[in-house]
């Protein structure tokens, strides 16, 4: 391996000091195998000698203790550290570079790398997942023979299983496979947040109308109370979205309540794929270390703890850790809506013998088909419609939704975050794994938040009394609504 003459940073790493401990942090995603290696904690003497090159100085120039250092040495085989002439530039709209396969770019994700072939680290990612026989997500499946087998001997609740609901294409599904073509009976909840486009709400109602078996719980919470969180979200984590979590803490104590055996949300397989194709470790399931096998009612409290005392990051860098910052954030905002969810878990801990309904999912990609399938289905059996000033498959119920995907888009921009913007993650994921085409993938990216800022942002920031003064000075918003002059200072 020749050590390059004139070193420099590769574009989108940045050296952190964050911790005790400094970092190299990556805002993208490498190729395989170097996708795990995002953040590579550095000895002081390697973090000290890498924040004087710029590309100006050449090798020689630099003290010979770090360039014969190990860890510098694996920073150039592993290409953080390259030629100056080497340094990649940001991609631009005219002169970018889009995966062979789905639709990532590395306009829309910068930092993102391809193979010789032009195939995205993302899809490179699924196909070994694919090979090692790894699914998504927790193991928490369950099919519809099981749920019927349950049913059938069900006798201690009114109901065999618990639904998220918001009325948009997912939840709507779940809810016509549930009730309707499986024949269960079905507590349908939701919470009837106030920027839940209005169709949606209309969606639910109709729902329920045509599926007569099926009771509807809706929870509202005070304006004040949502205005002021969704405020402090913004400025403590970038993000205003207080969802699903407040569902999560709303409804699953009724669930335990009711004795409900099972509690499912149209959460498809495309919103885990990053999760469990890409931030975890590739291994064939016959290599995996052996691990002590747990419960679904371990699985289930272990997810619901966690949505009510969310531990500390372990890195601020790592992807999860944004997640995590913004569970937290939202029990500080709502904490005095936690006490019922904190006494049903306190309560489960003690008594082994209490109820606890498993928190459970469908293998949606083998359930629902694709997405336009899944869309004429309920549009014919539901009479589902989509919002009209909609024109995407995903994420239909939110009138805010853009707003998220804008914010999420500045921060990964920015280098504030190393958390993927979702959306466009879960498209490509979907063209990846054929539930929608290349062509109809492109169209959903369109209509995406990533363009400039939403139309629904500014009567968002009325609504939240939140001035540009505001944007420019207070928190995370700097960084979430592209102040450049703060985001200089990341």
């Amino acid at each position: 391996m020749r050590l390059p003459e004139h070193p420099a940073l590769q574009f989108r790493w940045q050296l952190r000091y964050d911790t005790n401990t400094p970092a190299l942090v990556y805002y993208g995603l490498r190729n395989p195998p170097y996708h795990l290696r995002s953040t590579i904690e550095l000895e002081p003497e390697v973090a000290e000698g890498i924040r004087t090159l710029n590309g100006t100085r050449s090798l020689s120039a630099l003290p010979e203790p770090l360039t014969s250092h190990p860890q510098f040495t694996r920073l150039v085989e592993e290409g953080a550290i390259v030629d100056i002439g080497d340094v990649r530039r940001q991609a631009t709209p005219d002169n970018r570079q889009q995966c062979i396969r789905c639709v990532n770019d590395d306009v829309l994700l910068p930092g993102l790398e391809f193979d010789q072939n032009g195939l995205c680290a993302f899809c490179q990612c699924y196909e070994q997942a694919e090979k090692s026989g790894i699914s998504a997500g927790p193991q928490n499946y369950i099919t519809e023979a099981e749920l019927l087998e349950a049913a059938r001997t069900n006798t201690q609740s009114r109901f065999d299983v618990m639904v998220l609901c918001t009325g948009g294409k997912d939840s709507t599904y779940l809810l016509w496979l549930l009730a309707k073509k499986l024949g269960l009976r079905v507590m349908a909840v939701s919470w009837n947040m106030p920027y839940t486009n209005d169709t949606c709400r209309e969606n639910l109602r109709r729902s329920v109308r045509l599926l007569p078996t099926v009771e509807l719980v809706e929870r509202t919470l005070p304006w004040d109370m949502v205005r002021k969180a969704m405020r402090g979200q913004f400025t403590t984590v970038g993000l205003p979205c207080l969802c699903p979590t407040v569902a999560h803490v709303l409804f699953f104590p009724l669930a335990v309540e009711e004795r409900i055996p099972f509690i499912m949300q149209g959460v498809e397989e495309v919103q885990l794929a990053v999760a469990s194709y890409v931030m975890n470790e590739l291994k064939s399931p016959e290599k995996n270390a052996p691990t002590p096998p747990r419960s679904q009612r371990e699985m289930t409290l272990d997810f619901f703890s966690m949505v009510a005392d969310t531990p500390e990051p372990h890195s601020p860098y790592a992807m999860t850790s944004d997640f995590l910052r913004y569970q937290r954030s939202v029990r500080q905002q709502l904490a005095p809506l936690y006490r019922h969810l904190d006494q049903t878990l306190d309560q489960a801990r003690k008594d082994p013998e209490l109820h606890v309904p498993q928190l459970r999912r469908l293998k949606t990609n083998e359930s629902y088909g694709t997405w336009k399938e899944a869309t004429e289905l309920i549009e014919q059996e539901m009479a589902w419609q989509m919002p009209p000033d909609h024109k995407g498959m995903l994420h239909t119920s939110c009138v805010i939704e853009r707003v998220k995907d804008y914010c999420q888009f500045m921060r990964f921009s920015n280098m504030r975050s190393t958390f993927f913007p979702q959306s466009i993650v879960e498209v490509s994921a979907g063209v990846y794994f054929g539930l929608l085409t290349r062509e109809e993938g492109l169209a959903e990216i369109d209509h995406l938040g990533y363009h400039g800022e939403p139309q629904p942002l500014e009567p968002l920031l009325q609504d939240l009394g939140i001035s540009r003064d505001v944007i420019d000075n207070e928190g995370e918003l700097p960084f979430s609504l592209c102040n450049c002059s703060a985001c200089s200072k990341v």
